[in-house]
């Protein structure tokens, strides 16, 4: 006879959703299919009662045969040892998963969520694209290597139903305000010239009911598998603990002053690549993989493009500093008294060399620096001063100038991250909310 347990859900903790999009539309969950390889789950659960109960969650339930299912498609994805060493050790945190996804689907049925069969199709259609895959193949795949697909639509249906509720609340109750825009730009400014990360991440959070020891050792046989050719972002969407899951561990760019500097004094000593040992933080151990490195650039801007009057003085060979001096003089003098374009292309006329004229110019930063500092520095109408060369002397005027300017719609750009990262905490909040008012029956 199985025995039987009824507790509170939150004593089950399970990694949460993080979104790569803000808007209402269907969210993708990137789940990917890694190495289409045959995969035999072991005998003992095939032979185990697959209609029998593992769970039930409020009034549904958590059959042997979905229990299975989500296994097989974790080792096959994650390229997990298919052993009971390996099902053993991650059988719990499967259950974790398919006990959230219970009550997602259930708390979004309440809300009145729904995923068309068009939507869910498109999203899986997606996931097919993302992995070089036609419509129709993933279903395929899947029943040749023993997956239930059903089981896998399942996942992209309640993890789209999950995030379209999220995005309801978010969008309800938050107003990204312009002054917040401002911030947010504010500290690109700041960050131009300082050193970026590209950082994935697995965490495997402290537990009141597991040692410490117990709990670095699970991030220590995580690592090995790692090293051992298991995918870095696969584990992470089936084991992390973070918000970051969903998107197999990825943070994207980061600075310094975004990540925990026990953290930072890791990653800035890793090459490009690399995977870090487990390492102790604050609420648990991280595995941290360096993607890429940059130094910031700053705002993005849009190209400047002038159209410049160049009145140009060519200078003889080998000529002395005086008479550098009075050339550069009479450039001076050529171009005093000009108030726009017109007059400056007159003067030109009359005494510039063929080297003179008008010179358009579609971005700036392709200027040598000296010309382009000076260029950026006058007014539209104003002549330079005179610039030497190494054949002459040049005046310049800038006739007409556009571009420059942050890039269209960037002030929204921002508006969806601050939005993205107030979904993340409504995520964290509303899952947390529905596992302390929820039961669940586990037996085993």
């Amino acid at each position: 006879m199985m025995k039987k347990t009824v507790f509170k859900i939150y004593t089950i903790c399970n990694r949460e959703n993080t979104f790569k999009k803000i808007k209402p539309q269907i969210i993708i969950l990137l789940i990917i299919i890694a190495t289409m390889v045959t995969l035999p789950v072991s005998a003992q659960l095939y032979n185990s009662n697959r209609q029998g109960i593992i769970a039930i969650v409020n009034k549904d339930i958590i059959s042997q045969f979905d229990f299975i299912d989500r296994i097989k498609l974790v080792i096959f994805t994650s390229r997990l040892p298919n052993n009971q060493k390996t099902i053993k050790r991650i059988s719990g945190q499967i259950l974790r998963g398919l006990i959230n996804e219970k009550l997602k689907i259930q708390q979004t049925k309440k809300l009145g969520i729904k995923i068309s069969r068009d939507e869910l199709r498109m999203a899986i259609n997606e996931i097919e694209k993302m992995n070089g895959l036609t419509e129709g193949q993933m279903r395929i795949l899947m029943r040749e290597k023993g997956i239930n697909f059903r089981s896998f639509a399942l996942q992209v249906e309640a993890e789209a139903r999950w995030r379209k509720a999220v995005v309801k609340q978010v969008l309800s109750k938050n107003r990204i305000s312009e002054d917040s825009v401002d911030d947010a730009i504010a500290k690109i400014k700041l960050n131009k010239g300082k050193p970026e990360y590209k950082v994935a991440e697995i965490f495997i959070s402290f537990e009141p009911n597991k040692s410490m020891q117990t709990i670095n050792q699970n991030a220590i046989r995580l690592h090995s598998q790692i090293q051992k050719g298991a995918k870095f972002s696969e584990l992470a969407r089936a084991f992390s603990q973070k918000t970051s899951a969903a998107k197999g561990g990825n943070l994207g760019w980061i600075r310094g002053n975004q990540i925990d500097q026990e953290l930072l004094q890791i990653i800035v000593t890793m090459k490009k690549n690399t995977i870090s040992k487990p390492i102790k933080g604050e609420d648990g151990f991280y595995i941290l993989r360096l993607l890429d490195k940059r130094i910031s650039s700053g705002l993005p801007t849009k190209k400047i493009n002038v159209s410049l009057e160049q009145l140009f003085l060519p200078l003889p060979l080998g000529a002395s500093t005086q008479v550098i001096a009075d050339i550069k003089s009479r450039a001076k003098d050529i171009t005093s008294d000009t108030k726009n374009c017109e007059d400056l292309n007159k003067k030109i006329v009359k005494f510039g060399s063929k080297q003179s004229g008008r010179i358009k110019v579609s971005d700036i930063s392709q200027l040598p620096i000296n010309i382009r500092t000076i260029v950026q520095k006058i007014n539209i109408a104003e002549p330079s001063i005179p610039i030497r060369t190494s054949t002459g002397v040049l005046v310049l005027m800038v006739c007409t100038r556009s571009g420059g300017g942050l890039l269209p719609n960037f002030r929204n750009s921002i508006r969806n991250r601050l939005l993205q990262e107030r979904a993340v905490i409504m995520d964290r909040r509303m899952l947390r909310n529905i596992r302390r008012s929820a039961f669940v029956d586990i037996r085993q």
